[in-house]
């Protein structure tokens, strides 16, 4: 009986993290030419039950599902990206849920994702991290069902 119930709490968990191809697999190359690539991830599982809307340029693109990716291939330029955190819901820790970026031609840049608690329910803040560091981070995260602009 205990085993069926550990099962089952188990699948509960893992159903909320994201599956499909892995970062290794999608982000070898690099965007299209003439165009710019926008990498968001989210890492940790902490507030698995928070998984708010990525926004490129105020059009909704995927959730911020942990373990996961969504990639952006867009053109060069100033671009806002935000994530829909419930409005009115304060968050204590520092970070934003909004990102001013301008992208260069043949520019791959990444956004990591991390919740934070809040006031309500958790948040969801962004910030840019090096190439180095989001290609790291993106090897083994598997890539989210979106549509990008």
């Amino acid at each position: 009986m205990r085993i069926g119930l550990y099962l089952a709490a188990a699948g509960l968990l893992l159903s909320g993290c994201a599956t499909g191809p892995t970062g290794h697999e999608v982000l070898a190359g690099g965007p299209a030419p003439k165009k710019s690539r926008l990498v968001m991830y989210r890492i940790s599982a902490l507030g698995l039950a928070v998984q708010p809307p990525y926004t490129v340029d105020g059009r909704p693109v995927a959730s911020s599902t942990p373990d996961g990716f969504v990639v952006c291939d867009l053109n060069p330029g100033p671009h806002q990206v935000s994530v829909g955190n419930m409005p009115l819901n304060v968050n204590f820790f520092g970070g934003s849920d909004k990102v001013g970026i301008t992208l260069r031609p043949g520019q791959t840049a990444y956004l990591k994702a991390e919740p934070q608690p809040g006031l309500t329910i958790g948040v969801i803040t962004l910030s840019e991290v090096t190439e180095n560091q989001g290609r790291a981070d993106t090897t083994s995260l598997h890539k989210l069902e979106g549509s990008c602009i």
